[in-house]
């Protein structure tokens, strides 16, 4: 299994865990998705849990905004965890 954090803007995350069959996202208990502050904060929740490998995911607009053509693909950095 995987971990898959996405950034978001003002230095939020969110977290899915999966492999290539698909991912589910982590939710609270109100059945909204659980939301970190920071990259620590991820890994004291998930202290525990052993992943094969551990993803950053962000999706950035800046290259639209600096007139280059846009892209659907997300930054894809793999976590030294």
């Amino acid at each position: 299994m995987d971990l898959f954090i996405a950034s978001l803007e003002g230095n939020n995350y969110i977290v899915e865990t999966g492999d290539h069959n698909g991912r589910t996202l982590l939710k609270d208990a109100n059945h909204q998705p659980m939301q970190f502050n920071n990259i620590a904060g991820i890994k004291a929740h998930f202290n525990a849990a052993q992943f094969n490998e551990v993803w950053l995911e962000q999706s950035t607009p800046y290259e639209e905004m600096c007139g280059l053509p846009s892209s659907n693909e997300k930054l894809r950095i793999k976590l030294n965890w």
